[in-house]
């Protein structure tokens, strides 16, 4: 009987123990910083996003403000066609897709709410009709 209480407490204690150490772990190890504004290329695209709030919460979902411009001219891309699909790169969490409404001006706005802290890759896919899609990657940091 003795024995058997031993075994649970010292397994109790265990288990306190790992609890402690990994939150000590997450507190310690530095997480990257989701960049205030990121610009990338995506064909014959200039796609710059801003993540507000920054760093994104959990609890909430976080709003990406996309500015789609042409490569060729800097002009505002309008009446265009972009998707994000979001996925964590640690871990498979599948892919969220959502499409940004217009904005006007080539300017456009999604609402993405991240499952899980850590680091998300975000893909923007832009279309126009009768043009093939084109996309970019960011890395966002949710916490």
């Amino acid at each position: 009987m003795r024995r058997n209480l031993l075994v649970v407490v010292l397994g109790i204690t265990f288990l306190i123990l790992i609890t402690w150490l990994g939150t000590i772990i997450t507190t310690i190890v530095p997480q990257r910083v989701t960049a205030q504004v990121q610009t990338a290329q995506a064909g014959p695209y200039q796609i710059t996003m801003q993540v507000n709030p920054n760093p994104p919460l959990i609890t909430q979902p976080a709003t990406l403000f996309l500015q789609v411009l042409a490569n060729s001219s800097q002009q505002p891309v309008k009446n265009a066609h972009v998707t994000l699909e979001s996925d964590m790169e640690a871990m498979d969490m599948g892919i969220d897709q959502v499409d940004a409404r217009s904005q006007g001006n080539g300017t456009y706005l999604a609402s993405v709410q991240f499952s899980m802290s850590g680091l998300w890759r975000i893909r923007v896919i832009v279309s126009l009709p009768g043009t093939n899609p084109a996309s970019a990657a960011f890395e966002v940091t949710a916490q």
